[in-house]
């Protein structure tokens, strides 16, 4: 059986609420954005700046510069604004956390390691959501969306245990050696819930600025 992580949205706890999938999207690489014609010989070459190549280490300094509270405020809106970014790290991974209290946690952006294929084979995707959904979970999306890292998927989640009722919605990104998102999770967050919209936007200035 593969050794792929696969979507748990229900456990005991808020660090459980930290989830990892096997994720992605379409392995097509349609929609790049390569329009109009040759640059000018005249205008400078931009040089793409190289991606991280493991999950970075997360300081509240780093945080801000992926997303400052500011951002988060003006893109999400939740209903309480968050007054904190609580960086966390571990073992493969770490997150930033926008937090308005250590029991209402409106975003999070949360990064672990990957060490499976990429792209993501769709088959592999699509059978870990079949196994995903066969528990006590419902997946009601999953989009994938091109144009953003090696792979990316939004998804829409819901289930029970443990006298929890969940809701989770999620944006992933395939970064090569890492996976991140920007998820909110019914429980962690008081019932606010970003849209798909919000969670891709968050995903790409994210992207945008590793």
């Amino acid at each position: 059986m593969k050794s792929y992580r696969k979507l748990a949205v229900l456990a005991a706890g808020l660090c459980a609420a930290l989830l990892v999938t096997a994720c992605g999207g379409s392995g097509s690489s349609t929609g790049s954005g390569n329009t109009g014609g040759a640059p000018s010989t005249n205008q400078p070459t931009a040089t793409a700046k190289p991606k991280p190549t493991a999950v970075p280490h997360f300081t509240v300094e780093y945080c801000q510069q992926l997303m400052s509270l500011d951002e988060m405020h003006n893109l999400f809106r939740p209903p309480a604004p968050a007054t904190t970014i609580v960086p966390t790290n571990g073992d493969g991974g770490g997150a930033c956390n926008y937090e308005v209290s250590k029991t209402n946690i409106p975003l999070v952006i949360y990064f672990f390691e990957w060490k499976g294929p990429n792209p993501i084979p769709q088959s592999d995707i699509e059978e870990a959501l079949s196994q995903a959904a066969g528990t006590d979970l419902t997946i009601n999306v999953a989009a994938p969306v091109t144009g953003i890292g090696n792979q990316a998927e939004y998804l829409e989640a819901t289930g029970t245990g443990q006298g929890l009722h969940a809701v989770m919605h999620i944006f992933y990104v395939l970064e090569g050696a890492f996976i991140f998102d920007c998820f909110t999770y019914s429980p962690l967050s008081a019932g606010f819930l970003g849209t798909q919209g919000q969670l891709q936007q968050c995903a790409t200035q994210v992207d945008s600025r590793l």
